[in-house]
């Protein structure tokens, strides 16, 4: 398994990866450079993903939600931008049965690449869904972790510890760690030019340094933080700390994927609904990582996916990844193993973990 030269594949996407997010284009060539930045990212994409099954991986297909498919939203709402933040990043962590470390993460978030997690590295859209295809070491994998980041929001207060033999009897545990968000109040109406999206930065995932499509909603709240600085070093707009809270969640499994090298697979996905998951009453204990609280109970929805619904999104190679297209082309669908049972018959989509 020639892991170095994979190793570095990703490594190379990494130096990239600095995303034009938080850039303030000034110079002129601007949006000249970023062009270029943006074409030397695709053609590493193209490799990484087009040449993965050659490295000993395989490549998996899994939908997760697109947020592109509701209106634009207004995110000067605190609400509203809030609830987009956690859709936006939370991640499903599926970890492997045996070599730890290594792990498929699906998301919509911005991902931290490393050799044995490289996160999507394409996506494509389809109604509702959105299709991203990540390479994968061989293994089984199973869902057991999930992160995500809940702005505008304070720590729990903590409890003494309780027994060990109550917290087993959970189906998991939810660590918390305290963040603060930068939040801009303007002062001072700002001035529309008409030339808000003629910055230089590009148009959806260019803006997010992205193969694919379905980035519209998340650059426009990457350029709602730009022109807040913007606007706070013009003096129009107050920058004032916000509390937040980065969540991990780990549980007992709740569905599983196993996948050999060489192997083009497409399976469902997972979300998690933003009023999950319920946490025990009075159970968080102050320990060396921040505030550790059991959970009574987990759901999740899953979305069920199909080769045909696949195939009727927009190809790689419309997205100028011939390589990638290939592989795409060996593509078959593998339902993931379910721990537990649906809700109800009503609701096959919604399934629920819970402890003893």
């Amino acid at each position: 398994m020639p892991f170095s030269l994979t190793r570095a594949r990703v490594c190379l996407i990494a130096l990239f990866a600095p995303v034009l997010a938080f850039a303030q284009p000034a110079e002129p060539d601007f949006a000249a450079r970023t062009a270029a930045l943006v074409e030397r990212h695709r053609a590493n994409v193209d490799a990484l993903l087009g040449n993965a099954r050659q490295d000993g991986m395989a490549l998996l297909v899994i939908p997760t939600l697109n947020l592109d498919a509701e209106p634009p939203r207004d995110f000067n709402d605190d609400a509203t931008r809030d609830r987009f933040v956690r859709q936006r990043s939370t991640f499903m962590r599926w970890n492997h049965k045996s070599k730890e470390g290594y792990v498929i993460s699906a998301g919509a978030g911005d991902h931290k690449l490393a050799p044995t997690d490289p996160g999507p590295q394409f996506q494509t859209v389809r109604g509702k869904l959105l299709y991203q295809v990540i390479p994968v070491w061989p293994g089984e994998y199973r869902l057991n972790r999930i992160t995500y980041h809940q702005p505008r929001t304070e720590l729990p207060e903590t409890v003494p510890p309780q027994s060990a033999m109550e917290r087993l009897k959970k189906i998991g545990i939810a660590t918390l760690d305290y963040a603060v968000d930068r939040e801009f109040k303007m002062s001072t109406p700002g001035t529309k030019t008409g030339l808000e999206d003629d910055d230089g930065l590009g148009k959806g995932c260019e803006v997010m340094l992205r193969a694919g499509g379905g980035c519209d909603e998340a650059a426009r709240e990457v350029r709602w933080r730009i022109n807040g600085e913007i606007a706070f070093n013009a003096g129009q707009a107050d920058a004032v700390p916000a509390p937040g809270i980065e969540a991990e969640l780990t549980f007992s499994p709740i569905a599983a994927i196993k996948l050999e090298a060489g192997e083009v697979v497409l399976t469902d996905g997972f979300v998690l609904p933003v009023d999950q998951p319920v946490m025990t009453p009075d159970s968080c204990e102050d320990t060396s990582l921040g505030p550790t609280c059991t959970m009574d109970s987990l759901t999740l929805t899953r979305l069920p996916a199909s080769l045909d619904d696949f195939r009727q999104a927009p190809s790689a190679a419309s997205f100028n990844l011939p390589t990638l297209d290939a592989a795409l082309r060996d593509l078959t669908y593998r339902a993931p193993t379910l721990y537990y049972k649906p809700v109800s018959a009503a609701e096959p989509n919604q399934i629920r973990a819970v402890g003893d």
